[in-house]
């Protein structure tokens, strides 16, 4: 079942000898139980293909559809409860409260439902990311990986059928890159969707499948990488 598509996504910034045409006619579906890994060269759409996906941000046209809604027909109230209940994201700028602990941040979407044992959950899901005894520190009492770990546990907690993440291991050494990214791979294998922004082709192998952007259009889709390096180099 599909949680996840874009039907024939345009963006555009600006307008006559400014405009940028960010993303140009994408069509894509990830399916339940589906990881999918975007790459391409810098300025090649992912993070907009990304916010997109989210809802953080609106096609110029075309549809973006997650879970059987379709995002641009949503009013403001109702698509910010269907991201905090169904959509999981990791930012590259973490996008952290500094004013809440690790587990006040990580419960925020529970939190915000109105959910009960929302800081056990939280706790639980700070355990999986190994920051065990971590809870009560504030983000600036915490290194810039532990912080990345800290937005992780954020969109992986409760039930979200969608999972975003943007450079998920940026700022993790090689071992607990890998332990998120097993974590990631373990939710999707749970039953949510994923899509993972990486310049990394070992972390792209992860994937059931890897599209690669170029100049804001899809030039290529695979299942088990092909030679992925060169496919980036390419003219």
């Amino acid at each position: 079942m599909s949680v996840l598509e874009l039907r024939q996504v345009h963006r555009t910034h600006g307008t006559g000898a400014t405009i940028v045409h960010a993303l140009r006619g994408i069509d894509l579906v990830v399916r339940t139980g589906e990881l999918v890994a975007v790459m391409g060269p810098s300025g090649s759409g992912k993070s907009t293909l990304l916010n997109l996906a989210g809802g953080l941000d609106s096609p110029t046209s075309g549809e973006v559809v997650v879970d059987g809604t379709v995002l641009g027909s949503c009013s403001r109230k109702a698509l910010a409860a269907l991201r905090r209940r169904k959509i999981g994201y990791v930012f590259q700028d973490l996008n952290l409260l500094p004013s809440l602990t690790a587990a006040e941040n990580v419960a925020l979407p529970l939190d915000l439902d109105g959910v009960r044992g929302s800081r056990k959950q939280a706790l639980d899901a700070l355990s999986e990311v190994d920051l065990n005894g971590y809870g009560d520190r504030f983000p600036d009492e915490m290194s810039g990986g532990q912080q990345q770990r800290v937005a992780i546990a954020r969109a992986l907690i409760g039930e979200r059928t969608l999972v975003l993440a943007d450079e998920p291991t940026g700022a993790l050494d090689s071992q607990t890159g890998e332990a998120v990214l097993r974590l990631l791979r373990s939710k999707v294998d749970a039953g949510a969707a994923g899509m993972l922004v990486t310049h990394d082709a070992r972390h792209a192998a992860w994937a059931d499948r890897v599209v690669f952007l170029r100049d804001g259009r899809v030039v290529d889709t695979s299942g088990p990488l092909d030679q992925p390096e060169e496919l980036l180099r390419a003219p």
